[in-house]
């Protein structure tokens, strides 16, 4: 007995039972065209149930040439998982994450989101591994710092740092980082250094352990080019002059401060109005350490960063009175 009729692409089918339509349909009419139908059908749901990775963060401000995975990018741009933001010799960025997280990147400066996650809720579930592969920044910690600090970690070239709620400035040829807030544990060639606020600390290379660098070698003058055969500078001139260097002419990005200005302690501050203390060196590293970085004055935050260095061998000098001048 016939109880239905199905008509398939023009074609009238019936079999008996056609009311249990879980029944396929008979092989012969499995057409081209009808798998081509299934096929597109299968495409369509997966779009559906496919989404784009959840926005991570944004680009607040992008000045110069600033490009994230290869596309030139301007403020308000949505960041994501993998996104790796690079800035030119005039470019700097930006990078605010959902926790409150700011990433504040220098000239000439590649940078790597590898992962994040902000889960307010399940602190338990947060992470932060971000990587500098060249150039300097100044971080910011966010609510992240707060709840979880071990899920935050900041990969380099030369050492990992792991983040204790705080705020800091690192640059890249060697490492230099200098902790404005809070503190940073600096692990490189199987050794661990815990720095604190004021602090500086120098790695030379990915198979050297950390050190922590005394304000008075910041002041202490580069060696010369090494002739052929000659002897190595000391450590403490070594790290100091490539601290200075890199606090200064790296992170104002243009050489606009120098390392003899540096050395000085004066001129560094100007841009740091709001900083207070005697001696202009000082007012400046006073101000970076409060102040923190405000998107529209990056300027007078790489002069402040500058500052802070020049605070250092400031006091240094007026700590240290067996120095000599």
């Amino acid at each position: 007995m016939v109880c239905c009729e199905v008509h398939l692409i023009g074609v009238p089918y019936s079999w008996p039972g056609a009311d249990n339509m879980t029944k396929p349909y008979p092989p012969r009419y499995r057409t081209p065209l009808t798998n081509l139908v299934a096929l597109l059908g299968l495409l369509l749901l997966s779009t559906v149930a496919w989404a784009a990775p959840e926005a991570i963060g944004t680009l607040a401000e992008a000045q110069g040439r600033v490009e994230i995975n290869g596309t030139p990018m301007s403020a308000g741009a949505e960041l994501r998982l993998g996104m790796r933001v690079v800035t030119g010799a005039d470019g700097r960025a930006v990078l605010k994450f959902l926790d409150g997280q700011t990433v504040n990147l220098n000239p000439s400066s590649v940078f790597w989101i590898k992962n994040y996650r902000y889960a307010k809720d399940k602190p338990q579930d947060n992470r932060s591994s971000l990587e500098l592969l060249k150039g300097g920044m100044r971080f910011i910690s966010g609510a992240m710092s707060k709840e979880s600090p071990e899920a935050i970690r900041i990969d380099t070239p030369v050492a990992t740092l792991g983040i204790r709620g705080t705020e800091f400035t690192v640059a890249l040829g060697s490492l230099c980082l200098m902790v404005h807030s809070g503190a940073v544990a600096v692990t490189a060639a199987g050794k661990t250094l815990v720095a604190n606020a004021s602090q500086i600390v120098f790695v030379a290379d990915a198979n050297t352990p950390p050190r922590l660098v005394p304000a008075p070698e910041l002041r202490a003058p580069c060696a010369p080019p090494r002739e052929a055969g000659g002897a190595a500078p000391p450590a403490a001139v070594i790290a100091g002059c490539a601290c200075r260097s890199l606090l200064t002419t790296a992170t104002t990005g243009a050489g606009a401060t120098s390392s003899t200005t540096a050395g000085t302690g004066v001129g560094a501050g100007t841009g740091a109005g709001t900083g207070a203390g005697a001696g202009a060196g000082a007012g400046a590293g006073a101000g970076a350490a409060a102040g923190g970085i405000s998107s529209t004055t990056t300027a007078a935050v790489a002069a402040a960063v500058a500052g802070g260095a020049a605070a250092l061998i400031h006091h240094a000098n007026q700590d240290d009175q067996d120095a000599s001048p």
